[in-house]
């Protein structure tokens, strides 16, 4: 199995040929302006990989380049790494440039495997080297690519399958590489290529960019105890990952076969998650993430969820829902942001806090009145038009049942080129799917790039939410402005109590809430925190008597 690359010519060199050409090259390079730098390694190794070069010399250039490279690509996923989809233009041309140049790394990498699987004795004691580099530039690219809100195509799956066959046929799975740029201890290449389909299985684009963070981590650290075996393992509680390295699709848990066929044993993984998720529930002080291996960063209760998370990703088979899917359609209305939603949740009434309306608004609402028997609608929409609240149409292309307190969700998509707005993780909207009245809360799970379309996964709230004013009560609080907010009903037929939706950093246990509407104002007492967004708390609640 060898790499598919076109062939290679003296035609045009790079500005280097050999070491000390390109070493003084490297040392010139504008480091102090990423972007620069970025594209003048983009020319070079695009030079590079179409030149013909001896395989020990070309390996000897992209080490020596492989730093600076490193380097601008941390500096370039600043740009994208955890922005609202769809890109904006700057943000697009740096996910596109970091992806040429970890696309024109592994070619380099690809160069030096031809090489080597052409019999090339002097690259023979390099091969595990040059695998575990080649797998490693994919990694990066991968994550870069879901980040930014998109995945790897069949291209990307296809290179890494044909790297781990070569370190198959060249012997060199199991042989130790040291990458003092991505890890403190040697890894070899079935490590490699283990880290790369644990991050693929992990579902990176569902979480935030800290979280994504602490599993890229984690995975680079844990992929050591996967084994790859050319037969299924010994049956046990782990379930393995299994992949067919004659295709260019991802590994799953559907059991393929075929002289491909390859099985990812993750007996000691399961064993090792086990054990923290178990001591994470026990809370003990001694038992905190740091210790536990997991990272100084990793804080609770919000490691734990994610670990939880991945672990049947891992080794369980993946996650299994109470409901299954079903293929829906029809146009639904959309719309995102917490002050736009209770604008049109209000019936397209601005929020205006108690007390605050002006003389101005109040005489002009009195004219119309009486004049229309109703306030104009052009001012409600002028209003809208002026604060940029839309609501967007979005198709329905399917729903599902959720695993946690909410019984329902729905997949969304919207084409690239219509106008509407961006969506990130954890924000509130709101959406009425066709056939059904008025809108719906709901939370924004994941959003991704697939084709020409934005597609999003939102978890609906159960209920109809009521808009309302809220802010804190008490002697402390008695200049505190209201803000929007909304209330929940609690459904006994679902046995889930009120709720309600706070501006972040609103909640606090026992906490008392004055909550103000058209009809008048009744305090609520916080209980128990249900989620936490980007731009928004949801809280279970109990409305106290009035004083």
């Amino acid at each position: 199995m060898k790499p598919e690359l076109p062939p290679t010519s003296t035609e045009q060199p790079p500005l280097f040929i050999d070491i000390e050409q390109c070493r003084a090259w490297q040392q010139a390079l504008p480091l102090s302006n990423p972007i620069q730098a970025q594209a003048q390694l983009l020319r070079q190794l695009h030079l590079l990989n179409r030149f013909t070069l001896a395989g020990d010399t070309r390996l000897m250039m992209l080490e020596t380049l492989r730093e600076s490279i490193h380097f601008v690509q941390a500096e370039g996923a600043k740009k994208f790494s955890g922005k609202p989809l769809p890109l904006a233009p700057p943000e697009q041309a740096a996910i596109d440039t970091v992806h040429s140049l970890w696309q024109a790394l592994t070619t380099g990498y690809l160069r030096c495997l031809e090489t080597n699987l052409a019999s090339a004795d002097n690259l023979k004691p390099q091969a595990a080297m040059i695998c575990q580099r080649a797998l490693a530039a994919l990694t990066e690219d991968h994550t870069d690519l879901l980040r930014a809100g998109y995945h790897p195509d069949e291209t990307h799956w296809r290179h890494a399958h044909t790297i781990y066959a070569s370190a198959e046929q060249l012997a060199a799975t199991a042989t130790p590489v040291a990458d003092g740029m991505r890890a403190s201890q040697p890894i070899t290449p079935t490590a490699a290529y283990a880290e790369l389909t644990l991050l693929q299985t992990a579902n990176l684009h569902e979480l935030t960019p800290r979280q994504q963070g602490w599993v890229v981590r984690w995975a680079r650290r844990w992929a050591g105890k996967v084994s790859i075996l050319a037969a299924p393992p010994p049956e046990s509680p782990a379930l393995p990952l299994c992949v067919d390295l004659e295709s260019s699709a991802p590994a799953g848990f559907k059991r393929l076969s075929g002289t491909g066929a390859r099985w990812l044993d993750t007996t000691e993984l399961r064993i090792s998650l086990k054990k923290r998720l178990t001591l994470l529930a026990r809370g003990a002080p001694e038992d905190t993430p740091a210790k536990l291996g997991l990272g100084e960063d990793c804080t609770q209760p919000v490691c734990g969820e994610v670990l939880r998370r991945i672990y049947p990703r891992w080794v369980k088979g993946g996650v299994l829902r109470r409901l299954e899917r079903h293929p829906m359609s029809g146009a639904s209305r959309f719309v995102a942001g917490v002050d736009a939603i209770h604008y049109y949740l209000s019936g397209r009434q601005a929020f205006k806090p108690p007390g605050s309306t002006s003389s101005e608004d109040m005489r002009r609402q009195r004219e119309e009145l009486a004049t229309f028997d109703r306030i104009a609608v052009r001012f409600e929409e002028e209003y809208s038009r002026n604060h940029g609240y839309q609501l967007e149409n979005w198709e329905v292309i399917e729903d599902w049942g959720m695993l946690d307190q909410s019984n329902g969700g729905l997949r969304l998509v919207r084409p690239l080129k219509q106008n509407g707005g961006r969506l990130g993780i954890g924000q509130l909207v709101a959406v009425q799917p066709a056939g059904t009245n008025g809108l719906l809360l709901g939370v924004v799970r994941w959003a991704q790039v697939s084709g020409d379309n934005l597609v999003a996964g939102v978890q609906l709230f159960p209920g109809k939410a009521l808009p309302v004013a809220i802010r804190s009560t008490g002697v402390m609080a008695t200049k505190e402005p209201y803000r929007p907010g909304f209330l929940l009903p609690p459904l006994a037929a679902l046995d889930l109590p009120a709720s309600t939706v706070l501006p972040p950093g609103s909640f606090k246990p026992s906490r008392i809430m004055e909550a103000w509407t058209a009809k008048g104002s009744y305090r609520i007492k916080l209980k128990d925190m249900l989620d936490r967004g980007a731009d928004f708390e949801r809280v279970t609640c109990e409305e106290m008597p009035p004083q």
